[in-house]
């Protein structure tokens, strides 16, 4: 039961972080600064 448990928790944990990352391509990250409420473009992360 154990064993099971924790690959179940394993897999949410991975399809939680699955769901974070971004695609790859020429999209850019929109945020919103809470404190203002503006928005503007991230730039993409280079290896």
């Amino acid at each position: 039961m154990k064993k099971m448990l924790s690959v179940l928790l394993i897999g949410i944990f991975a399809l939680s972080l699955a769901a974070c990352a971004q695609k790859a391509g020429d999209e850019k990250a929109r945020v919103k600064c809470p404190a203002c409420g503006y928005e503007f473009d991230v730039p993409a992360e280079r290896p």
